[in-house]
């Protein structure tokens, strides 16, 4: 390797294309019709020398409120700018007017510009890089490469061409066609299936693009929901990338195997009967039974067919969700859905020691939208809700509960929460109703009565509450909760049914 490398990087110059710079305002100067051919395409910041981009910012703001922008209207404006340095405002006007060559090139100009202005923050996403690699010490090499994606993503969605507007006539006639396609499949559904059918009549299916939060206060079962939802969409034909920052691949597994197996999860854990109560004389319990564990190995076979990877890098950044996810959806299954459990976990890849709980989840939840419009597939994003709830008589989860998630409901085309009255019902039931003062006897007891009624009539049910759905209606689905195995379902399935229908099936189905 060449010594004359090491070095090197500090000797170059920063990217620039002054010329276009000059020519591009010069055109703009001289016939504010080129102004109209490059406002999509530059801001004021994408100009190498600061009085330029000042003088870009001016003419826009002249052109917008109807004023001609010339250098006699554009002149008062920078009069004294510090930006001038030691020219005068004057001379400045006059280089960009001496380097005018026509309005027709105005485009190719304004694209020079932004193309430096592209590599600048690309020199300066390496050189931070570089930086942080002779460092010794301070970021792990993992740091470094996550930092460098997210630098990387940030810099290739300012590289995206900006999209054509749309008449309503061909917006009209996309959705009729999309209508026209979803019709055919014969699901009924306009994207994604939920692998529930409560809630894909609720929304019409899991759409592109679109980012779903789900919502739950801890114990609700919020991670057996977003891992149920994963495994019977990918039983529904999807291909699904399930990422989860707190459970390991076979602690879900497990999870997957109670629930076709129909045993505890502790079962599945240890290999022994929790159906069955300890040994009175040595206090251990039974060993699986071999029907118990044919049972397990068909929750394998039944799996087989199922296009769902699992992810548990802990802290992942949207950055390498994103590579892992491309890498997946460039493969011949391609890929459908992808579940993230849950966001307060995922890391903003910033390098911002000052950065708060509330700013890291709002850079992660735009982050992840990006992804779902770059991709063209539904994010599910589970969170966690405050304690606003659990200080109301009535429990059920509001919007108000994620206010200390970010931005994850300004960005959340649907939100839903997932509520089980039965856990706060048995929790009061649990610790004694107290008596009221004066309260009778036979009333006490009949209040105790009631209240054990309807721990009983809650028990096994659970409701998913679309609190905003920008595509559809709101209101609450009801589905099943197995608690033994931890597993979802459909209210009108047993609690025997398979957790999920492998292809095989419903196709025999």
């Amino acid at each position: 390797m060449s010594d004359e490398g090491l070095f090197t990087n500090a000797f170059r110059a920063l990217p620039e294309n002054v010329a276009a710079e000059q020519s591009l305002l010069g055109a703009i100067l001289t016939n504010n019709k080129a102004f109209q051919l490059v406002d999509d395409i530059c801001e004021p910041e994408h100009f190498a020398v600061p009085i330029h981009g000042r003088i870009f910012e001016v003419c826009r703001k002249l052109v917008h409120q109807n004023v001609e922008a010339s250098p006699i209207t554009v002149k008062p404006h920078i009069d004294g700018d510090v930006l001038l340095g030691r020219q005068s405002s004057g001379e400045v006007l006059g280089a960009l007017l001496r380097a005018f060559v026509g309005v027709v090139n105005a485009r190719d100009y304004a694209a020079a510009v932004r193309d430096a202005w592209l590599r600048r923050r690309l020199f300066k996403a390496c050189s931070e890089t570089l930086d942080l690699c002779c460092r010794p010490g301070d970021a792990s090499a993992s740091d470094i490469v996550d930092g460098l994606e997210s630098s990387l993503l940030a810099l290739a969605r300012g590289m995206a061409e900006e999209m054509p507007t749309v008449s309503l006539e061909a917006s009209i006639e996309a959705a009729r066609l999309n209508a026209l396609e979803a019709s055919a499949r014969g699901t009924g559904l306009a994207g994604a299936s939920w692998g529930y059918r409560a809630l894909d009549r609720m929304t019409g299916g899991l759409l592109p693009t679109a980012i779903y939060v789900l919502g739950a206060r801890p114990a609700m079962g919020k991670t057996s929901l977003g891992f149920g939802i994963a495994t019977r969409s990918a039983a529904a034909g999807s291909s699904v990338l399930f990422w989860s920052g707190e459970m390991k691949a076979e602690q879900l597994g497990a999870r997957a195997g109670a629930a076709w197996a129909n045993l505890s999860t502790q079962s599945v854990f240890t290999g022994r009967r929790y159906d069955l109560p300890e040994d009175v004389e040595t206090g251990e319990r039974e060993p699986l039974s071999d029907w118990q564990w044919r049972d397990l190995e068909a929750g394998e076979r039944a799996a087989a067919g199922l296009s769902l990877e699992i992810d548990s890098q802990p802290a992942i950044t949207v950055a390498r969700l994103r590579s892992r996810a491309r890498r997946m959806a460039r493969s011949r299954k391609g890929l459908n859905l992808i579940v993230v459990d849950y966001i307060s976990l995922m890391s903003s890849g910033s390098e911002r020691a000052d950065m708060n709980p509330y700013e890291r989840i709002t850079l992660v939840s735009r982050q992840l939208k990006q992804l779902a419009l770059e991709l063209q597939i539904p994010i599910i994003v589970l969170a966690q809700l405050n304690r606003e709830n659990e200080r109301r008589e009535d429990k059920r989860p509001q919007l108000a509960d994620l206010r200390d998630s970010g931005a994850v409901e300004q960005d959340a085309d649907v939100v839903l929460f997932l509520h089980r009255e039965h856990y706060y019902l048995k929790k009061m039931a649990d610790g004694g109703l107290a008596r009221k003062e004066k309260e009778a006897a036979e009333d006490y007891a009949n209040r105790c009565s009631a209240m054990a009624q309807r721990v009983s009539m809650s028990e096994g049910k659970a409701d998913v509450i679309f609190a905003k759905n920008r595509q559809g209606p709101t209101g609450a689905c009801p589905l099943r909760f197995t608690d033994h195995t931890t597993w979802f379902r459909d209210a009108h399935e047993d609690e025997l049914s398979p957790a999920w229908l492998h292809p095989d099936m419903m196709e025999a189905a």
